[in-house]
């Protein structure tokens, strides 16, 4: 039953089962189980499952600040697999490059290949390119502070280990649910501790694979939202008249379907008095008018950030959440206008719009 099978039990099942392997497979490793009842015979476990607790090694050996643990011998030797016989790695050179790397080294470097043009283009010219001498290369990596005074051939063999690691985790994605929270599982927790060293090229490909697997076949045709200007900046109470108000009070009900609909308009715009349905310029106007509407005091939503109102520092125009008193209910409308942005900001996502909010960057 193809319904069954996808469904969240069998996820959760799933989960609940590798879980129970994982952790037993982990006693067994260190020899804490006395007796041999409870043993698992792991070789005839499925090769992805195999490559999960590789994948857990991995991460160990990554996260180990004490630098101790090694990395497994299944994943040296997938680098020939993997990467190439010019480019795989071995053991002695592997552990020679993982002494020299401590954390802000490894985010330094993970910034260098994100940022670098080759990475999702050519790993091999990438890797190439790159200097291989035995001693530390100040001059290529002079904006990399702890980069700088590593050997080069040991920035090298990192950089591959870090790209097989990518390889590796991006085959094993749809073994993973991603959506569980800390603590509810063992072997996720272990694995999504690793995804500090997840490069952009795969979060991308990740992220657009989502929202193609989220897509669905709406129901819904492209909705028209009745759009009053007039009305909209004349004042009102709580800024009742405002364009966003209006958009949620048309939208409320079809936001779910519409972020995730086949259209790459999320609605059509009708302003009173002007014939303007179906043209670009009143839909991409209608969508500047919202977003002005929630960085503005004309909503109690946002506040001017403590710079600007002070007029001093940085980031003076950008608006941070209002702070409602702990002894009053936040009235249900604030509630709701609060998920409409929440859902606008979803259908954005979904369909790679932009939305010009003045958030900091935390936000």
């Amino acid at each position: 039953n193809s319904t069954l099978i996808n469904s969240q039990w069998m996820k959760t099942f799933q989960t609940s089962i590798m879980d129970l392997v994982f952790l037993v497979f982990e006693r067994q490793k260190y020899r804490s189980i006395v007796a041999n009842q409870f043993e698992f015979d792991v070789a005839r476990f499925s090769e992805n499952f195999h490559n999960l607790l590789t994948l857990v090694d991995v991460i160990n050996a990554l996260t180990d600040k004490t630098r101790q643990s090694t990395f497994p011998d299944k994943f040296i030797l997938q680098s020939s697999v993997l990467l190439g016989i010019n480019n795989q790695f071995n053991q002695d050179n592997t552990e020679q490059s993982n002494t020299s790397f401590n954390t802000i080294a490894d985010w330094q470097l993970i910034h260098f290949m994100n940022n670098h043009p080759l990475i999702d283009i050519s790993f091999v010219q990438f890797i190439n390119d790159l200097p291989a001498e035995s001693v530390s290369n100040r001059i290529y990596y002079k904006a990399y502070s702890s980069l700088s005074d590593i050997p080069a051939i040991s920035i090298r063999i990192r950089t591959k280990v870090l790209y097989l690691f990518n390889l590796l985790l991006e085959n094993l994605v749809p073994m993973i649910d991603s959506s569980l929270l800390p603590r509810q599982s063992a072997l996720i927790d272990k694995i999504l501790a690793g995804r500090i060293y997840m490069l952009y090229p795969m979060k991308f490909r990740l992220f657009n694979e989502i929202l193609a697997n989220t897509e669905i076949m709406s129901s819904v045709d492209v909705p028209t939202i009745n759009f009053d200007s007039l009305q909209a900046n004349s004042t009102s109470p709580h800024g009742q008249y405002t364009m966003i108000h209006q958009a949620n009070k048309q939208l409320h009900s079809l936001a779910h379907e519409l972020s995730r609909s086949k259209y790459d308009r999320l609605w059509l715009a009708q302003y009173f008095g002007m014939y303007s349905i179906d043209q670009d310029i009143p839909y991409r106007d209608s969508i500047s008018c919202i977003c002005d509407d929630i960085c503005s005091t004309r909503l109690p939503l946002f506040i001017l950030c403590p710079n600007g109102r002070t007029n001093s520092g940085r980031n003076r125009d950008r608006w941070i959440p209002n702070v409602f008193s702990p002894n009053k209910l936040i009235p249900d409308q604030i509630k709701k206008i609060y998920r409409f942005i929440g859902q606008l900001m979803d259908m954005v996502i979904q369909k790679k719009h932009h939305l010009d909010f003045k958030f900091p960057g935390f936000l």
